[in-house]
């Protein structure tokens, strides 16, 4: 899986109209997402009989939301965009995925130098291989 296809699908699923990027997001915006590969890493799973018997695929990502200069606003969208994932199933690519949040909400990452709330979610997406 690759973030473009997670950008995608959200884009289409959500319904979302704002700015939306992976790798970079926009600081000129005052409302964007941006999906990124986690930096928390995984640690390899050895499968026996190879990768070839792997029953699923392992993807943390990491999701920047920047929301005006509401806090409640930002807040609520933070929700929203956190309910949308967290322990859901949805198909991707033909594929059965699971998104599983790392924490118990959004992380508030405060406000940038403009006053810009900006939230991050860090989910594990679980995309099945063989069933």
């Amino acid at each position: 899986m690759f973030l473009s296809e997670l950008k995608d699908f959200f884009k289409t699923s959500f319904g979302w109209t704002e700015g939306i990027s992976i790798g970079k997001i926009d600081n000129n915006l005052k409302r964007a997402i941006c999906f990124y590969n986690s930096r928390h890493g995984v640690p390899k799973t050895g499968t026996i009989g190879g990768k070839q018997n792997r029953s699923y695929e392992l993807k943390p990502v990491t999701i920047l939301l920047r929301w005006d200069n509401n806090a409640d606003a930002a807040e609520r969208k933070a929700k929203e965009i956190y309910d949308f994932f967290d322990e859901k199933e949805f198909h991707l690519n033909g594929k059965r995925v699971f998104c599983i949040s790392r924490y118990e909400g959004p992380i508030d990452l405060g406000t940038d130098d403009r006053g810009i709330y900006e939230f991050s979610f860090e989910f594990d997406i679980y995309s099945i291989v063989k069933e």
